[in-house]
C-alpha cells in the first residue's frame, strides 16, 4: 500500500538500520536521490553510508504480507547496479525485512542468485536484517 500502512511498516525497517548506523558511528545520509531507475524515474536511496572504502547505498525492502514486492526485487537490484555503475558508489545492499517473503524466495535471494544472472551483480548484496546489523556492527560494508 504505497503511502499507507505498507509504507509505515517499511519505515520501521529503515528506523532499525538508522539506529545501528548511529550506534556504530557511521556517517550517513537518508533518502538521497542518487540517479535513475532502469525504467526511468528517480532512484531514492534509503541510506548513503560512508566507509573508508567509499560510499555505499542501502535499500530497505519490507514485505508485511505475501504479495508482489518480491517480484519487484530483481528490478530493484538492477536499478541499484545501474546507479552504482553510472555513479560514484562502491557497493549496494538490499535489506529484506518482514514476515511476508515466501520461504523459497527468501532462500534464493539470500544465496545471492542475482549474481549469476545479472551483469555486475556482485556489486549488490541481498541481506536480511540480522545479517545487515551484524555486518554494520563489525564494519564490513562497502
Amino acid at each position: 500500500m504505497p503511502g499507507g500502512k505498507g509504507t509505515r511498516t517499511g519505515k520501521i525497517l529503515e528506523d532499525q538500520i538508522e539506529i545501528v548506523l548511529k550506534n556504530n558511528g557511521y556517517k550517513f545520509r537518508k533518502q538521497v536521490e542518487v540517479g535513475h531507475r532502469i525504467y526511468g524515474g528517480k532512484y531514492i536511496a534509503d541510506f548513503i553510508v560512508e566507509s573508508n572504502k567509499g560510499e555505499c547505498i542501502i535499500s530497505c525492502k519490507w514485505q508485511q504480507v505475501p504479495g508482489t514486492a518480491q517480484f519487484k526485487l530483481l528490478e530493484e537490484i538492477a536499478s541499484l547496479i545501474y546507479v552504482i555503475t553510472t555513479g560514484d558508489y562502491k557497493k549496494g545492499y538490499v535489506v529484506l525485512g518482514g514476515p511476508g517473503w515466501s520461504k523459497s524466495f527468501l532462500e534464493s535471494s539470500l544465496k545471492q542468485i542475482h549474481k549469476t544472472i545479472l551483469q555486475n551483480g556482485d556489486i549488490v548484496e541481498v541481506l536480511n536484517l540480522d545479517n545487515m546489523i551484524a555486518r554494520l556492527n563489525i564494519g564490513r560494508i562497502c
